[in-house]
């Protein structure tokens, strides 16, 4: 796996976490409600939408990979039937 990946996950897990905090009151909390609750409900919805693209672009990753094996296997079958 790349560095970007793991970028990927750090920054979907920091989004989730502070939107939590946000949403809780953990963090900021002197601020109106109405302004945190939007805060929290935007860092949320932000790592969850990172954490659903990432989790798509190795899915699609994966899916290539195995295409990838499995045409190789196809091309070594066909190989092996044509040397006989």
């Amino acid at each position: 796996m790349n560095s970007a990946f793991y970028i990927n996950v750090f920054s979907a897990t920091v989004g989730i976490v502070m939107g939590f905090l946000l949403l809780s009151g953990i963090v900021l909390p002197g601020v109106e409600l109405n302004t945190r609750l939007v805060l929290g409900l935007i860092f949320f919805a932000y790592g969850m939408y990172r954490y659903l693209q990432v989790y798509n672009k190795r899915k699609l990753i994966k899916r290539q990979e195995q295409r990838d094996r499995m045409k190789q296997a196809q091309e070594d079958i066909i190989r092996k039937q044509t040397k006989v």
